[in-house]
């Protein structure tokens, strides 16, 4: 388990590093080193702790959008998220992970007429929105009772989001693939299926903000609100 965790966390590692890259020339040189050290340091301690005080989860993951809802705005059901965390302390009221989630939007247009240079199509058509992203993340527990059972939280996520918009008509293809900031504030349970047992349950809200933006479909931004329950392996 500890193998699989590690290498999730280091493809999303490389997404983060190759989101920095692309804004290259856009931020400083000093703050780009140091979101640099940051990730590296990260990766040194993740190896070590990895086991120790930690989980990791798998989650259906439901989003709606909320940007630009006119060109794809129905609710998404094939999402997914996966990810880890790591207790800081002995109390168990305060950890810090990695989240890793993909959605796919797809929302049916009836028929339109498309002109250009060479001619004209009429067709019905689909807009799909494929995203994946990668966020560090921190999270503050509520423990409720002495059995260790049920923990409350609420976290903050920031990282990179990768959004590849789609429109499919006929035989013909239009797309554009972009980056950009997530930040995601979520609140949820933990549920332990028992006091000794390392199997648990979750559920959590959450709403992401990213900066992708595309002028072609006309998006200044991308939110959702999502919702997802998953379970949980458990290192404690």
């Amino acid at each position: 388990m500890g193998f699989i965790l590690m290498k999730a966390f280091n493809i999303s590692l490389r997404m983060i590093t190759g989101f920095i890259t692309h804004l290259h020339g856009r931020v400083n040189r000093p703050m780009r080193l140091c979101v640099l050290m940051t990730i590296v340091c990260l990766t040194l301690s993740t190896e070590r702790t990895l086991a120790q005080r930690s989980y990791a989860y798998f989650a259906w993951d439901v989003n709606q959008p909320l940007s630009n809802t006119s060109w794809a705005g129905e609710t998404s059901t094939r999402g997914g998220k996966a990810g880890f965390r790591k207790f800081v302390g002995d109390s168990r009221r305060i950890s810090v992970g990695l989240d890793v989630n993909w959605n796919y939007f797809q929302s049916y247009q009836p028929t339109e007429t498309f002109y250009s240079n060479n001619g004209a199509v009429t067709t019905d058509y689909f807009n799909d929105i494929a995203q994946l992203a990668a966020a560090l993340s921190a999270q503050y527990y509520f423990p409720i009772g002495d059995k260790q059972v049920f923990y409350p939280y609420v976290g903050l996520g920031l990282g990179a989001n990768k959004i590849t918009y789609k429109v499919s008509y006929n035989i013909y293809q239009d797309q554009e693939t972009g980056y950009g900031f997530l930040a995601r504030p979520e609140a949820g349970i933990l549920v332990r299926v028992g006091e000794r047992r390392r199997f648990g349950l979750t559920a959590a809200v959450h709403y992401d903000y990213s900066t992708n933006q595309s002028d072609n479909y006309g998006y200044n931004n991308f939110m959702t609100a999502g919702f997802q329950v998953g379970i949980v392996l458990l290192q404690w």
